[in-house]
C-alpha cells in the first residue's frame, strides 16, 4: 500500500496579544501539558533552555499508552518561530519537526501550530500495516484536532493573563 510521503498540518488560531507574549508562552516546552491534549510535559535536559541547539525532552500520552521523545531546538526567533525536532527514532533532525509560529496583525497576533513529517517511521508504517491501512491517516486526524486544542488552550492562557 502506498502512503503519503509527509504529514505537513497544522492549526492557527487569532490571540489578541502582541508577538512576543504569544511566542513567550508558545515556546515554554515546561507548560505544554496545560495545553495540549497529548504532550503531558517536558522539561530542559541540555543546554540554554530554548536556543537553537538546546534539547528537550517531552512526555506524551493517549489513553493508557505513553511515551518520551529527545528533541532538538532547530529555530528561536522570539516573536516569530519557535521549531524542534524529534530525534527518538527518526534518522536524522530533519524528519518530524514541530513549530510555533506567529504572524502580528492589527489585533494582535496569529498563532500556528505545524507538524512536518518527511516520511513516516517504520513503527507508524508496521502500525498502519497492522491496521489495515488506516493507522496513518487516522493518527493525521488526531495530530490535527489536538494541536486545534493546544493552540485554543495557549491563546486562553495568554488572553486571560492580559486580562488579569
Amino acid at each position: 500500500m502506498d502512503h503519503e510521503p509527509a504529514y505537513d498540518i497544522s492549526a492557527s488560531v487569532h490571540v489578541r496579544a502582541d508577538p512576543g507574549a504569544v511566542y513567550e508562552l508558545a515556546s515554554d516546552i515546561t507548560r505544554m501539558g496545560e495545553w495540549s491534549p497529548e504532550c503531558v510535559g517536558g522539561e530542559w535536559t541540555e543546554g540554554d533552555p530554548g536556543a537553537v541547539g538546546a534539547r528537550f525532552r517531552g512526555h506524551n500520552r493517549i489513553g493508557d499508552q505513553s511515551w518520551s521523545t529527545d528533541c532538538l531546538v532547530v529555530s528561536a526567533d522570539p516573536g516569530r518561530r519557535f521549531a524542534w525536532a524529534v530525534l527518538t527514532s527518526a534518522p536524522d533532525a530533519e524528519t518530524a519537526v514541530w513549530s510555533f509560529e506567529v504572524v502580528p496583525d492589527d489585533a494582535g497576533s496569529t498563532l500556528t501550530q505545524r507538524f512536518v513529517m518527511r516520511e513516516p517511521t517504520d513503527l507508524m508504517l508496521r502500525m498502519d500495516a497492522e491496521s489495515g491501512g488506516t493507522f496513518i491517516t487516522e493518527r493525521r486526524a488526531s495530530l490535527e484536532a489536538s494541536m486545534g486544542e493546544t493552540v485554543g488552550a495557549i491563546k486562553r492562557s495568554i488572553e486571560l493573563t492580559a486580562q488579569g
